[in-house]
């Protein structure tokens, strides 16, 4: 059994590439290209969903 640790993966999030979920071996990532895994597929980069409201700004823009 072995495991690995990856300095760009925070809290399953990859800052390496531009915050899409962590998936060892995705387009990307330090892997790519190093390992081969079992069923041959190289997976694509997933990110989070945006929160509801677009930009994630929390509401509508401060009054003056």
């Amino acid at each position: 059994m072995s495991s690995w640790n990856c300095r760009y993966e925070s809290d399953g999030i990859c800052r390496k590439v531009d915050g899409a979920f962590c998936r060892p071996g995705m387009k990307g990532c330090i892997l790519v290209g190093k390992v081969v895994f079992q069923d041959g597929v190289v997976p694509s980069p997933v990110w989070p969903e945006k929160p509801e409201g677009g930009d994630g700004e929390g509401g509508p823009p401060p009054r003056r």
